[in-house]
């Protein structure tokens, strides 16, 4: 038996994450990506995990940099997910019009679920991609509101039972 790339994608779609912009700068460079593949990975050290396609520049400012910041959206930010997505290919520069703050550098976001700042620990080659470590040093909760999920290839909103 044996799968295809369309097949693997078909089922990880019924796999629900949450969605992150991560965010990083490098002399005076800022750069974002949209990720789902984010992951805790330890308490000791406090480690998370993500994976960038090595063919995104962002990846390589991201490790040049070593540090970057995990931005956990909102419901209602769908389209900061879609536009560091490069889903609007016009907009060449994605911070454009966001009042971003910074942490140590790095930017973060305004009115997110909540933001980690992060060192990068240990990448990793895997395949197409790099599978990046980041030991956590600093982060935030900004409210309650529910977070922006992925789910069969829509951005969208989860709703409890009560």
């Amino acid at each position: 038996m044996s799968i295809d790339v369309q097949q693997f994608k078909q089922i990880m779609s019924h796999w629900a994450s949450g969605i992150a912009v991560i965010t990083t700068q490098h002399e005076g460079n800022a750069q974002g990506f949209t990720a789902n593949s984010l992951a805790s990975v330890s308490i000791d050290p406090l480690l998370v995990s993500m994976s960038v396609a090595k063919t995104l520049y962002v990846g390589q400012l991201l490790q040049t940099s070593g540090m970057f910041a995990i931005n956990i959206l909102r419901h209602d930010q769908a389209e900061w997910g879609k536009l560091f997505a490069g889903f609007y290919k016009e907009r060449t520069n994605r911070f454009e019009g966001i009042d971003v703050t910074y942490s140590q550098g790095m930017p973060i976001l305004p009115n997110t679920v909540g933001w980690m700042l992060c060192r990068v620990y240990q990448t990793l080659d895997v395949g197409a991609s790099t599978l990046i470590l980041g030991e956590v040093i600093d982060g935030a909760i900004e409210d309650g509101t529910p977070p922006l999920l992925y789910w069969k290839r829509s951005w969208g909103r989860f709703v409890a039972e009560e």
